[in-house]
């Protein structure tokens, strides 16, 4: 037997290199493929001594067939009744007479199908827009975007925005949509409308004259610094700067919201809106509350990113994926995006140990598949505080941390969408702001109800 291994040697040591290297990768590969052998396949070894037969059970054997092979969750309905938040009196009055109306700013890097993929629109809407009339792929950096939604998801109305005179406007009318373009050809003037609180504020509001999307632009400006809805009280009065249009000294519009007073007690609040578009107190300072980008201590890969229009990887079916999912390790430290209070920590069938934080009166995040909740529901929170451990639980195909944002409660790309930031007014402009804003405070101090 030496003497045959002797031969072989030496044999195998006066061929080419190249052909010694062939031999051994071939050799490797056979003994591989003897040595495997498929889970379940029970392999008579009885002949062989020493050996022991093992059958490997298939009943706790997840069939990967129709899922992603990166860790995923299941797709949860957002109007599972366990994911919805109980509303306040002051949203439902908003939710009953007024189509939430979203807005955007476009920065440089944008482009329109961005900006529809950024807030989940429907792409079918944008190519009907676009068919009635192209321009509406022409967006300049610092130009406003507001649109509005009906019942059905779809974009009931555009608007661009162009400059301080020109807007562009495509309206649903049945199933196609019609353009124009609005001018401003009249004169703005500011419009004083003074109230008293008597019983809520939403029917105080309107008596004093605000439109129903006035008040909501008010709720938001206001939603970090003085709740309208949960703290106003009766007696509670205040005074609002409306720039409206007038032609022949006729008002043609209800006109877009300057600046706001409102005196709760010993208690007084002044805003007003800067060329940004964004509302600031007396002193320059931002009313919002910064929200983080991403939910934990350091970058993990996004292994399923956000996008409405997903389909499925076998049945090719469309299915949206409203989250980003993070590749995190079972036990890692997920945090609170913002300030904001806990309105939900519970377990779901599919979602896992989930939590929801409300953000003031605009956004809401979720966090799913959780291996360990760490907050009750009533919490407040505070950005970058520890609210769970991600995890693997409900219906998900490997760790990862599932996270949402939802924007005036419809989700949006979390790693792209503009986030709120709490920076004051640029330098450059605060000393014109500063003084501008005191002169519109003491007017309104002027002016508001004694």
């Amino acid at each position: 037997m030496k003497a045959k291994v002797k031969v072989a040697t030496e044999a195998l040591s006066r061929l080419p290199r190249q052909h010694r290297i062939a031999l051994l990768t071939t050799s490797c590969l056979m003994a591989a493929v003897i040595l495997w052998q498929p889970a379940g396949v029970h392999v008579d070894h009885s002949s062989v001594s020493g050996r022991k037969d093992i059958l490997l059970p298939l009943d706790d054997i997840e069939v990967l067939s129709e899922q992603n092979s990166e860790p995923l969750g299941a797709v949860i309905d957002p109007q599972d009744p366990e994911f919805q938040v109980e509303k306040d009196e002051l949203e439902q009055q908003l939710d009953e007479v007024v189509e939430t109306a979203h807005s955007h700013n476009v920065a440089s890097g944008d482009n329109l199908g961005s900006i529809f993929n950024q807030y989940a629109l429907p792409i079918a809407d944008m190519y009907k827009m676009i068919g009635v009339n192209k321009a509406i792929e022409r967006l300049g950096v610092g130009q406003s975007l507001t649109w509005t939604l009906n019942d059905d998801g779809q974009v009931s109305e555009f608007a661009i925005k162009r400059n301080a005179k020109e807007t562009d406007r495509y309206t649903l009318v049945g199933k196609q949509y019609r353009f124009q373009t609005i001018e401003e050809k009249g004169e703005i003037k500011p419009v004083f409308l003074t109230g008293r609180i008597s019983g809520s504020f939403y029917n105080s509001a309107l008596a004093a004259g605000l439109s129903p999307n006035q008040i909501q632009t008010l709720v938001q400006a206001m939603q970090w610094r003085f709740d309208l809805g949960r703290e106003s009280q009766k007696g509670d009065r205040f005074a609002v700067t409306v720039d409206r249009e007038f032609i022949d000294g006729t008002a043609v519009n209800r006109g877009d919201i300057r600046s706001l007073y409102y005196l709760s007690g010993n208690r007084e609040v002044f805003v007003m809106r800067h060329s940004d578009g964004q509302f600031y107190d007396v002193e320059g300072h931002s009313l919002n509350r910064a929200l983080r980008r991403f939910p934990l201590a350091k970058r993990y890969r996004i292994s399923s990113s956000f996008n409405p229009n997903r389909k499925h990887p076998v049945t090719g079916r469309i299915s949206p994926h409203n989250g980003t999912d993070f590749a995190t390790p079972v036990g890692t430290p997920v945090l609170a995006s913002g300030d904001g209070v806990v309105v939900k920590a519970q377990k779901h069938p599919l979602a896992g140990n989930f939590v929801v934080i409300k953000h003031g009166r605009e956004y809401m995040t979720r966090y799913l598949h959780l291996h360990r909740i760490l907050v009750k529901v009533g919490d407040k929170v505070t950005m970058g505080q520890r609210i769970a451990l991600s995890g693997n639980t409900g219906r998900s195909t490997g760790p990862h941390l599932h996270y949402e944002l939802i924007k005036k409660n419809r989700p949006v790309n979390a790693m792209k969408v503009p986030l709120p930031q709490a920076a004051p007014v640029p330098s450059a402009e605060r000393k014109q702001f500063l003084q501008q804003a005191r002169q519109e405070r003491d007017k309104l101090k002027e002016v508001v109800p004694g």
